[in-house]
């Protein structure tokens, strides 16, 4: 059965042989052209459908694979159910299976509605006759995504509104209390407070300076460009973020959780390792994560535990590796995923909690101290010059 997806690499050569691993033939290596940039792909993501429409869709479409209808009847149901934004796509995923292709390679065609974990599990469900059940297992996963997302959301209104409020009063500050008081300190014996003189020293800056501001800022920006994506550059930020003491935890929990939940479906839905290891492989978004992972591949084949294989991940994940290792003794790898899935997840939204609160005081006293160190030295300042003019 030919089966399609991506890899990344440095060279052509690399891709073949990080898309042979695990005992595939390579038929055909070709460059896939970037499209979105990279503050799409490594900050906002390219989804072109909300979570939210897309989590019903698979539900849907689980559901009704699960009550053996054939993918053709379970599509056209669920396109009746699903929202509006996402019926012209798939429509023509529905006419594309009509006329003879898999499911998974049709959703492939549509990178920004279907992610490459829908993808990957979706074929792997084919491969294995149990197409229904992991689309389940996929959906619950989607569903702990969506929560997390959800809490964080949640969490972030809040201090946001508080910053847009403080850059509100500063802006009124700066913008119209303060040119308007400017006057009043050109008189010979006043001293200039410090905000206004800061103020004045801004604007002469901009006046004197704007054009190389401006030539400096756009080369800083093309420079940051040019070095986001170089692999070097790409591991140090990416070392940094996880050795980050509050975030750094969150985003190894996220990706750990993925990894596992994908991992554990495809092996209960009775996948080979290897190509269980494949399949994940593409899903997995950190560097060091896809590494483990490309070296899992590696040594699978040559008869190697899933626990020792994976031994990379030992620095950031340990919970992962002991639970994969109690699941190889007791023969429950796929059951132990599930679990470890399940306690990193649990632990990412204990931590985002914590992080939120302790996160939300400190950003309302350090902006409270800042509006109000602003306001009381523009307050002292129009005293001062009051007691000038009664004297």
């Amino acid at each position: 059965m030919k089966r399609s997806g991506r890899v990344e690499a440095d060279s052509r050569a690399r891709a073949t042989a990080l898309a042979g691993a695990g005992g595939l033939r390579v038929l055909k290596v070709e460059p896939v052209a970037q499209k979105d940039s990279i503050w799409q792909r490594d900050l906002f993501g390219t989804g072109g459908v909300k979570r939210g429409e897309l989590l019903a869709f698979v539900k849907d479409l689980a559901t009704l694979l699960g009550a053996e209808l054939t993918v053709d009847r379970a599509l056209r149901l669920a396109i009746r159910q699903s929202p509006k934004a996402l019926r012209p796509t798939l429509d023509k995923v529905l006419a594309d299976v009509l006329s003879g292709i898999s499911l998974s390679r049709v959703f492939a065609r549509h990178p920004k509605i279907f992610p490459r974990e829908v993808v990957e599990v979706t074929a792997a469900g084919e491969l294995t006759g149990t197409l229904g059940k992991v689309l389940a297992d996929l959906a619950v996963s989607l569903t702990r995504a969506e929560d997390i997302r959800r809490t964080v959301v949640s969490a972030l209104i809040y201090p946001s509104l508080l910053f847009v409020m403080a850059l509100g009063i500063v802006g009124l500050v700066v913008g119209v209390l303060v040119p308007s008081l400017e006057p009043l300190f050109d008189q010979p014996g006043v001293e200039t407070p410090g905000v206004i003189a800061l103020t004045r020293n801004l604007e002469a800056l901009v006046t004197e300076h704007g054009l190389a501001l401006a030539l400096g800022l756009g080369g800083a920006l093309a420079g940051l460009v040019a070095l986001w994506r170089r692999p070097g550059f790409a591991d140090w930020r990416e070392g940094a973020l996880l050795r980050a003491p509050l975030i750094g935890p969150v985003l190894i929990g996220i990706e750990a959780g993925r990894l596992c939940r994908t991992l554990g479906t495809l092996l209960g839905a009775e996948v080979g390792l290897p190509a269980a290891i494949a399949a994940t492989r593409p899903v997995a978004r950190r560097l060091v994560f896809r590494r483990a992972l490309e070296d899992a591949a590696r040594r699978i084949p040559e008869g190697a535990r899933l626990a020792a294989a994976l031994s990379k991940l030992e620095p950031v994940s340990p919970l992962t590796l002991q639970m994969i290792a109690v699941g190889e003794e007791v023969n429950r790898v796929p059951d132990m995923l599930i679990r470890a899935a399940e306690l990193h997840e649990e632990a990412v939204e204990t931590r985002i909690g914590r992080l939120f609160a302790v996160m939300t005081p400190v950003i309302t006293g350090c902006l409270g101290l800042f509006v109000g160190g602003l306001i009381l030295s523009i307050m002292s300042a129009i005293f001062s010059v009051n007691d000038l003019a009664i004297r």
